[in-house]
């Protein structure tokens, strides 16, 4: 069997090592004699003179670190997508539209982030490459014609100096360091046509002993999403006389000469991408454009998010010198995340003019997105801000946190997968993430890093074990089993990792010297710790997500046809299950405990005991409701591990508890949040946007408006409503086939339904032990409650 799964996974990687071994790609290029892994900002140009414009010119573009290409003056894009050495992508663009006849110019600029770029880039040198697919056109391809400059305006802020100097931060930052542009250097116009490149230099063509670093695949993911998102208000001026309150980030504000001045600009919900800061005068003026989700009460306390009197702004920056000249524009090499934004302003002689503030916002394409409205207003909140939470932590991967880190991270890709399967029909992101994820295996141990792409160099046993949870998530939502066929060997490895660990005396993991957090802890950092000699061995906690793991894993060999493997799976999970009766099992508490006859206790234990079947199934429901009843736990499931209580309620058939457990959820509302905070703990919520926090936008669409895939590959929907006392609802989700809608109305004591199924998408209503078959078209339905 292993190795039918060998052969599938060759075939379907042929395609890549062909064009790896066939294509010859046109030259890398770099500028002579750079320090070529240093930190640098270069620009590169190619004119060139064009009798007639072609209909279509497609390019190949790539660079390391990365690129922002122009024809004629206009932006084209900005890349390549993330990925590693082994998959380094590049773009293909049809450049045509942009060209004219006579003469042209194609112009890139190339940015190498040193010790201080982002952790989820992978970075042999500084380079650029273009190449071309229509030989009559070769002349286009980067070689030692093209003209190369390095930016002297250019220096990085590293992110030591801006985390540590105010000493605000005591966390973990990974989105690199800021930048500092100093307009008296800049070459501006340097992307336009009529741009003197006279004393520019000619590129160095790269050469080296055997292949590149580079092996160059085409992106698997569209390209981001991108509009202006503006600014709404202006909180606070000091330093001139200016009034603050509402601004679109359009109209001028000046600002007098010898002046230090600071503007607090707030977009009242939180966004990322570009922002663009456009000035005129003000010549040798100083301008410190600082970036945050919210302001502090005091270091590592962020106040009320509404909230700006008597607080401190702590954040990242970048700093922009004008020249003085008019129109001048900074913009940041790397997107930006924030609500807030303060300038902190010293003019010199002149008066300085800011024209403009406006961000590009820069995200993943989501093409149709689910929609949620009901008579609680407050709810409909919830679903608003978990959606934007989405939005915001998905990019070229999924993102933990876009304020923070940007890394893809396999415990919270699990959630973000259900969250994003059930918002939209596009799974490219999700597939790319997955794959991705895979190249970061330890050739000792199987496992993968804690996230990836990432220059990470420690393995997350948790988060290998997520990532077979989300490989069952997709299929089952998608029914793709050509996509989860190449992944079982990695599947092997992970499990037999675990198997071998298991401590002959117990049945339980023993000791397992890698990484493997499962959730944050109030007290103590993170659960299990790997400093805590307790939680190094014996681990009831540990256990139990190994057996979730077991358990997904079976499910995904009888999917498969493999009743070998799922048997062998399933008799190691059952013994593991008996000993975890046996050495946890606490009949006086009627839980489970975290070791072995120990007194302590978490939630998250016995929800994984409910969700690995440790308890039998008629035994469930009760453990459920000592789980959300007992008051004495060591540990409380966060926001995010709240997705495994919440698959729990589905599991046991409870599911009209959801709606009295989202207290995290209203305390972000309480709090002035926009997004889904990291933990709900008010104490420990480092990032206002995590992911894994956002799975109301999916249990909103599942639990509440009831819509749940039927068969494998969501081939016939089950909807199933649990309103709680909601009495109005509207709901809509996406599916392959076109939108399923719902419309919920109670009327005494009546619930008046009407379903709207795709062309051809079947489906079952079940509400109060009742069931009614579903049709394509409009289905309604009037129930006694």
């Amino acid at each position: 069997m292993m190795k039918k799964y060998l052969i599938i996974l060759l075939l379907l990687l042929s395609p890549l090592l062909v064009q790896a071994q066939t294509k010859k790609n046109a030259p890398w290029i770099s500028y002579p004699s750079a320090n070529v892994t240093d930190y640098g900002v270069y620009h590169f140009r190619k004119t060139f003179d064009l009798k007639e414009i072609p209909e279509n010119l497609l390019v190949h573009v790539s660079a390391d670190n990365r690129y922002n290409l122009f024809v004629n003056g206009q932006r084209v894009s900005y890349g390549p997508a993330k990925g590693d050495f082994k998959t380094y992508n590049y773009d293909v663009l049809d450049i045509a539209p942009y060209l004219t006849s006579g003469d042209n110019v194609i112009a890139a600029l190339v940015y190498n982030g040193g010790k201080d770029k982002p952790l989820a880039f992978f970075s042999a040198q500084t380079a650029f490459m273009l190449d071309v697919e229509e030989e009559d056109f070769d002349f286009l391809r980067t070689n030692g014609s093209w003209k190369v400059f390095e930016n002297p305006a250019y220096s990085v802020i590293s992110y030591q100096e801006m985390l540590f100097d105010e000493r605000w931060f005591y966390g973990f930052y990974a989105c690199g360091g800021g930048d500092q542009v100093d307009g008296n250097k800049y070459p501006w116009g340097w992307e336009e046509l009529q741009f003197d490149e006279s004393c520019w230099l000619n590129a160095e063509p790269l050469h080296f002993d055997g292949n590149a670093p580079w092996n160059l695949v085409p992106r698997k993911i569209p390209f981001m999403a991108s509009h202006s998102v503006y600014p709404q208000r202006i909180k606070e001026i000091t330093g001139f006389d200016e009034k603050s309150g509402a601004w679109n980030g359009r109209s001028k504000i000046t600002i007098p000469s010898n002046t230090e001045a600071t503007v607090l600009i707030d977009f009242e919900v939180l966004t990322m991408g570009y922002p663009e800061l456009t000035t005129s005068g003000g010549e040798n003026s100083s301008i410190k454009i600082k970036y945050a989700e919210a302001l502090y009460e005091e270091v590592n306390l962020k106040a009320h998010r509404d909230s700006v009197a008597n607080l401190t702004m702590y954040g990242v920056w970048d700093i922009f010198q004008t020249d003085g000249k008019a129109s001048r524009t900074f913009r940041p090499l790397w997107k930006r995340t924030f609500r807030y934004v303060k300038l902190e302003i010293e003019t010199q002689d002149t008066p300085l003019e800011i024209l403009s503030f406006i961000n590009e916002y820069s995200g993943y394409p989501y093409p149709d997105m689910a929609t949620f409205v009901s008579d609680d207003s407050k709810l409909n909140e919830v679903f608003t801000i978990s959606q934007r939470t989405l939005q915001m932590c998905s990019g070229e991967t999924y993102y933990d946190t876009p304020y923070y880190e940007q890394l893809s991270y396999g415990g919270d890709n699990r959630p973000i997968a259900n969250i994003s399967t059930y918002n939209s029909t596009d799974d490219r992101l999700l597939r790319e993430v997955l794959r991705l994820y895979t190249q970061s295996e330890n050739n000792e141990t199987g496992l993968f890093k804690s996230a990836y792409p990432s220059r990470f160099d420690f393995d997350q046993g948790t988060w290998s074990m997520a990532w077979i949870q989300t490989l069952l998530d997709y299929y089952e939502m998608r029914g793709d089993m050509d996509f989860i066929l190449p992944f079982v060997p990695n599947m092997e490895k992970i499990l037999g990792f675990y198997e071998r660990h298991l401590d002959e005396e117990t049945g339980l993991i023993g000791t397992v010297r890698n990484k493997n957090f499962i959730d944050w802890s109030i007290t103590k950092g993170s659960i299990p710790r790997a400093n805590d000699q307790m939680e190094m061995v014996q681990s009831t906690m540990l256990t139990m997500y190994y057996v979730h793991t077991l358990d997904c894993a079976v499910k995904l060999y009888n999917y498969m046809g493999d009743g070998e493997k799922s048997k062998q799976w399933a008799r190691i999970s059952e013994e593991i299950k008996s000993a975890v009766r046996e050495n946890s099992w606490d009949e006086e508490k009627g839980l489970f405990s975290d070791y072995p006859n120990s007194q302590v206790f978490s939630q998250h234990t016995n929800i994984l005991a409910i969700l690995s079947d440790v308890v039998p199934e008629n035994e469930q429901k009760d453990l459920l409701k000592r789980v959300l009843s007992f008051k004495d736990f060591d540990e409380m499931a966060s926001s995010y591990f709240s997705f495994f209580l919440f698959k729990a309620m589905q599991k046991t058939d409870q599911e009209e508890l959801y709606l009295e457990n989202l207290d995290f959820w209203y305390d972000f509302l309480d709090r002035g949040l926009t997004t889904c905070g990291e933990t709900g703990f008010p104490s420990h919520d480092r990032s206002d946007s995590h992911a894994w926090s956002a799975h109301p936008a999916y249990y909103l669409l599942n639990s509440v408006a009831g819509i749940k895939s039927a068969e494998v590959g969501f081939k016939s929907v089950l909807i199933s409503p649990h309103l709680g006392s909601l009495t109005d609802l509207k709901a809509s989700m996406p599916h392959p086939n076109g939108a399923i809608s719902i419309e919920y109305q109670v009327i005494g004591k009546e619930l008046v339904a009407q379903i709207e199924l795709p062309e051809g998408l079947l489906g079952i209503w079940e509400f109060n032990e009742e069931e009614i078959a579903l049709k394509p078209g409009v289905n309604r339905i009037r129930q006694k409650l």
